[in-house]
């Protein structure tokens, strides 16, 4: 098993460092070190958000809400700094408890009320959205449209370390750490138990509420991560801020592996899928392909990712039916 996850994803490497050679032989621009710390900038806090995601896969659920929880979050740390003059070491983990606990509630809701992870976060994004608009201090206080961000703190959350972006540091570090999560705690492997057959994980004796809370907290919390960066660049948030990133961040998850039917994928994965996505328009836009055939190019990459995991899970089944069969045949000799 273990060995198995070791190259659970050694195809997608392989098919991503072909893309990029197509764009380095089609693009001179593509290959320079300046077109490489764009990418580097501009896709990490996807592949936190869909690092966020994926723990409602693996359980089997979904989470629609998190480009509405990056702006929900984006314009509490707003308000919180240029309305109440809160400094920025005290907004940074406010703000990612407001991630945290908008995760949280999604979980609740899946959790007691039962409802389909779909309809409850889909519901939550449109509450959550809302809920900017609410508390916009653009709305509610006019002339802080013009104002931007000015604490020393929360600006250096989208700093660089030489030409290596922050953004791109935390994003190595939330893989390590959610891998050490997922493979070597019991949480993780609850998850994964949870993902691959809930019944079965109820009758072990794990608690299926305190792992499906757990997940959706969990996803919460790196849309905050992602958040922070992003407003830290901008030194604002606006009330669209996350708008479609939650299609990216699943996108990448899917791409990156991990099982729309649970229980399987990682962490590393839907980081690969955001930069992999992040590549194909980066290398579009260098070859002067129009952005308004960008998504539907990106769409097309996720219709063959979802498809890809309909095949696997159809050959899977095959597999363990084969399986069964033999040890019928092998039991009957």
């Amino acid at each position: 098993m273990l060995k198995k996850l070791k190259f659970a994803n050694t195809g997608l490497i392989i098919f991503y460092l072909v893309v990029l050679l197509i764009f380095s032989l089609l693009s001179p621009t593509f290959r320079t070190g300046g077109n490489v710390q764009n990418l580097l900038t501009g896709f990490s806090h996807i592949g936190i958000m869909a690092i966020g995601v994926t723990f409602p896969i693996l359980l089997g659920g979904i989470d629609l809400s998190v480009g509405a929880i990056m702006s929900l979050v984006g314009m509490a740390a707003f308000d919180m700094i240029l309305i109440f003059g809160l400094p920025g070491w005290l907004v940074i983990p406010l703000a990612l408890l407001v991630g945290a606990l908008a995760g949280l509630l999604n979980g609740f809701l899946v959790v007691k009320f039962r409802l389909n992870p779909f309809i409850a976060t889909l519901a939550t994004m449109t509450a959550y959205r809302g809920a900017t608009y609410a508390i916009s201090g653009r709305q509610i206080f006019p002339e802080l449209g013009t104002r931007a961000i000015t604490d020393p703190v929360y600006r250096a959350i989208d700093g660089a370390i030489g030409p290596v972006p922050l953004a791109f540091v935390y994003l190595i570090a939330i893989i390590l750490l959610t891998h050490f999560l997922l493979r070597y705690t019991r949480l993780g492997m609850d998850m994964l138990a949870v993902g691959g057959n809930e019944h079965a994980a109820r009758l072990a004796g794990i608690n299926l509420t305190r792992v499906k809370l757990l997940a959706y907290g969990l996803s919460g919390l790196c849309t905050a991560i992602a958040a922070l960066i992003l407003t830290s660049r901008m030194t604002t948030a606006t009330e669209s801020l996350g708008f479609g990133f939650e299609l990216s961040a699943i996108a990448a998850a899917i791409i990156g592996g991990v099982s729309l039917q649970g229980g399987i994928g990682n962490t590393f994965g839907p980081a690969l899928g955001a930069f992999l996505i992040g590549t194909i328009y980066i290398g579009m836009t260098l070859l002067g392909v129009t952005t308004y055939a960008q998504p539907v190019i990106a769409g097309v990459i996720l219709m063959g990712a979802v498809g890809y995991d309909q095949f696997m899970k159809a050959r899977r089944e095959q597999e363990w039916l084969k399986r069964q069969h033999v040890g019928v045949s092998k039991g009957a000799g």
